[in-house]
């Protein structure tokens, strides 16, 4: 939800809590000052009866607004103010009228005066007061809306124009800065803040960088010369059985700390997206030349292949991520494959899927794409394929997904 939108509801929540509550606030004291200012127009209208009577003698009649009769002596002297309903002959039904009556002595008799007056009726009042309430609410809630709206997109433009150029940052490029200007103090600080925050971003980005790059060359390069050192102790001459199998061990670790060394790199460089180039990719002809590579291994476990290549699937991503991808994938497939099992690969222009026969994971599926998470804890992996074709997935935002089923592995990768 946006914040104007979260903004506005608020306004007609509260605007609307207000109109509402003013609306019954305003009836009671509509009803209160009109039956007020009706008690002394009827109070008025009697003292002026019996003024008439007193010297005119006669009892004027205009029903049903006034009303007086002679009445028998010693009769109560109080008034009354009630509302009561009277039959209305002109418009045939019953109208609410406000009546105060009394008995008066006037030249020695008593005489009972009533002076009534319409009254307006609750719902007639509700029903005005609702429409007044109403519309007064919905014109200014209209108002309230595009002034708003208005006055917001002008306050808020800085904030839209530091968030387009902030999509548009790169932790490659140095010397970022925000071209966008406002005369508020909460854009100026928040502006100052982000180029502080992108500043530091890029200065720690290029010195893992460093690091890394340097962290590799470093240790490559003993690891060359040692396992160069190793090959030639091997080739020496009256090596005894034991002194040869603990220099090919220290061999094979040196090799395989080669391999993890060169693999966190490759994932180093992928989370920090070092491979900008992107280019049209035949993936029909990149998947068949893979599959090549790996048919000396399918021959060895006897595999079953079967392919659903769909030809000339392109797609505009890095060669080399990509290349890495398959090769995982599939080198995972044969891997981890049963001796006379079998490998399908489907491929089309939105997806690529490949599924092995084998038992089941003795790991959490959820856990199969997390660094260093290895099936089998024997083997020399170091369990880093499925976290790079992970990390190859996110750079390009292609969904990647792993199911069992009947006794199958499948990962379907979406483009």
């Amino acid at each position: 939800m946006r914040l104007l939108q979260k903004t506005n509801r608020a306004y007609f929540l509260i605007s609307g809590t207000a109109f509402a509550v003013a609306g019954v606030v305003f009836y009671f004291v509509i009803s209160f000052f009109f039956k007020e200012q009706l008690n002394e127009k009827l109070f008025h209208d009697i003292k002026n009866i019996t003024k008439s009577i007193k010297k005119n003698g006669h009892l004027p009649t205009y029903y049903p607004f006034i009303e007086i009769r002679e009445v028998p002596a010693q009769s109560e002297r109080s008034f009354k103010i009630i509302d009561t309903l009277i039959f209305n002959e002109f418009v045939q039904r019953e109208i609410l009228f406000r009546q105060i009556s009394l008995i008066r002595v006037i030249n020695g008799k008593e005489y009972f005066i009533a002076a009534r007056d319409t009254l307006i009726e609750e719902d007639e009042l509700l029903e005005v007061i609702a429409i007044v309430t109403g519309s007064v609410f919905i014109l200014l809630l209209i108002g309230l809306y595009f002034i708003n709206r208005k006055l917001s997109l002008k306050i808020w433009q800085p904030f839209y124009n530091t968030l387009d150029e902030l999509k548009e940052f790169s932790y490659d490029k140095p010397g970022f800065k925000l071209s966008s200007n406002s005369q508020l103090y909460e854009f100026m600080e928040l502006n100052k803040t982000l180029e502080k925050l992108t500043q530091k971003v890029i200065s720690d980005y290029q010195s893992l960088k460093r690091f890394t790059e340097d962290a590799s060359h470093e240790i490559q390069t003993p690891l060359a010369v040692i396992q160069s050192k190793l090959e030639t102790l091997m080739q020496y001459p009256g090596l005894k059985k034991e002194q040869a199998e603990l220099i090919n061990s220290a061999y094979v670790f040196t090799l395989r700390i080669s391999k993890l060394t060169k693999t966190l790199l490759l994932l180093t460089k992928i989370a920090n997206d070092q491979f900008p180039e992107k280019r049209a990719i035949n993936l029909s002809e990149l998947l068949d030349d893979k599959i090549k590579m790996f048919e000396d291994h399918i021959l060895e476990k006897s595999l079953t292949l079967n392919k659903e290549v769909k030809p000339d699937c392109t797609l505009e991503t890095n060669f080399f991520l990509t290349e890495s991808l398959i090769i995982n994938l599939i080198g995972n497939a044969v891997k981890h494959n049963i001796i006379g099992g079998m490998i399908n690969i489907k491929l089309d222009k939105n997806h690529f899927e490949i599924s092995n026969s084998g038992e089941p994971l003795p790991v959490s599926a959820s856990k199969l794409f997390d660094r260093f998470c290895k099936a089998d804890k024997s083997s020399d992996s170091p369990g880093l394929g499925l976290a790079i074709v992970r990390e190859i997935c996110r750079l390009n935002k292609w969904e990647i997904n792993y199911i069992y089923e009947d006794n199958l592995h499948k990962v379907v990768v979406n483009f």
